[in-house]
């Protein structure tokens, strides 16, 4: 996909005087950002009123992936489920668990699951949060050698990624690897419709899969950036950009 595809479409100025320390969107073109590691905000595209939550302890790893849940984790390993008027479906989910499942890395699958990454028993881990069991685990990950570190775990149509700095491992739903990319530094990365997007030093690139393609997005510096089905958003101070691609991203 060409850099010139992608057209500024709107822009959004967000009224906050604290810095913003992770932001996020939805498939409804909801503005999700954290300010200053204490409030979680909602951004409504439709109606323009916001939301707020807190729970008086510091906030980061904001994930809206999930259609209709968004978590967020708190105090290191508790883990907050919300639902998309960042209401509380349920108590936090404190980590480790009783059976010594400690995930520093989580992706939410649905109502009754998610997935974490267990650096210690160096395996992914299907958990039923609801019934707080162990449901499906990976083998052990035994191509990890002790340099590697994973940075984000990525659940997307039916598929596993498990992302650090030099390689990418790509599972299926049953948790069986299936393959390995190359990797690249990233400050944060999204993968959508067969392809890779990623910032590194404000810059915003993608990667296709298939074609093991990386280009370089001619977007405004990213502090933050988001994407969905519809718009890649490109958060640049306290200014939101929307970018609309003549193809789907």
């Amino acid at each position: 996909m060409n850099a010139q595809e992608w057209k500024i479409a709107d822009s959004i100025r967000l009224e906050s005087k604290d810095t913003i320390t992770d932001f996020s969107v939805d498939d409804f073109n909801n503005l999700y950002y954290i300010r200053n590691f204490s409030e979680l905000n909602k951004l409504d595209s439709r109606t323009k009123q916001k939301k707020s939550f807190s729970n008086q302890t510091p906030l980061e790893n904001l994930n809206t992936q999930n259609v209709l849940q968004v978590t967020v984790k708190s105090a290191l390993f508790n883990l907050l489920v919300l639902d998309n008027q960042l209401n509380l479906v349920q108590d936090k989910i404190r980590f480790p668990v009783e059976s010594n499942f400690s995930p520093t890395l989580t992706a939410l699958v649905d109502n009754n699951y998610l997935w974490g990454y267990d650096p210690v028993l160096q395996r992914l881990v299907l958990w039923n949060y609801q019934e707080k069991k162990v449901f499906r685990q990976s083998v052990i990950l035994s191509e990890k050698t002790g340099d590697e570190f994973y940075a984000e775990l990525i659940y997307n149509e039916n598929r596993i990624y498990l992302t650090g700095y030099k390689k990418i491992l790509v599972f299926d739903e049953f948790a069986n690897l299936e393959k390995v990319i190359p990797s690249f530094e990233f400050d944060q990365i999204y993968i959508k419709n067969g392809k890779i997007y990623y910032s590194d030093d404000r810059k915003i690139k993608s990667y296709d899969i298939s074609t093991h393609e990386t280009k370089e997005l001619n977007l405004m510096p990213a502090d933050y950036f988001s994407i969905n089905n519809r718009y890649l958003f490109v958060l640049n101070g306290k200014v939101v950009y929307l970018y609309e691609s003549q193809k789907s991203p």
